[in-house]
């Protein structure tokens, strides 16, 4: 049975917010100032855990990072499409929908963004805005301490729910 979002792809303006959601570093580099994860290109994971210093030698070409974005993306829309089945989402709630997967595990994106099936976008928001928490990292990846409330990431989660909170005035 097709999905009610089966032929939805992130649109042009959703790519833009996704870049600026996440940043674009032609290098290797750590998300957090202190005990963050080495990360590189537009987002992408490299290792949980802080650079080595070797790795914050390294240098990214767009090539890698445009290709990387792209197969990111088209996971999150995957995700998205299997998780909001039911209920037509707008174009800008779908491009929303997608950065938060693409930033967000996948119990994370399931939780927040299954209640758009009942329509229940108040729900939605709540789940999103929960999603605000980073866990400081050893070098060695193993939690530094508790998880700590990230004000990008609070940020991040209001432009990203702010489709689903029009819809559900």
């Amino acid at each position: 049975m097709p999905g009610a979002n089966d032929s939805m792809r992130m649109s042009q303006a959703g790519y833009a917010a996704l870049r600026f959601n996440e940043g674009v570093v032609m290098r290797y580099y750590n998300d957090a100032p202190v005990n963050g994860n080495c990360t590189w290109g537009i987002g992408t994971l490299a290792h949980l855990g802080p650079c080595t210093p070797e790795e914050l030698k390294r240098t990214v070409l767009p090539q890698q990072a445009n290709a990387v974005l792209q197969s990111r993306v088209q996971d999150a829309e995957r995700r998205l499409r299997a998780i909001v089945t039911e209920r037509q989402l707008t174009q800008a709630q779908f491009d929303a929908a997608v950065s938060f997967a693409y930033n967000s595990s996948n119990v994370n994106t399931r939780q927040a963004l299954s209640p758009a099936n009942g329509g229940h976008m108040t729900d939605v928001v709540s789940q999103m805005m929960s999603n605000v928490m980073i866990t400081p990292r050893r070098p060695d990846g193993t939690a530094a301490g508790p998880a700590q409330r990230s004000q990008g990431l609070v940020n991040r989660r209001v432009r990203e729910s702010a489709p689903f909170r029009q819809s559900a005035q």
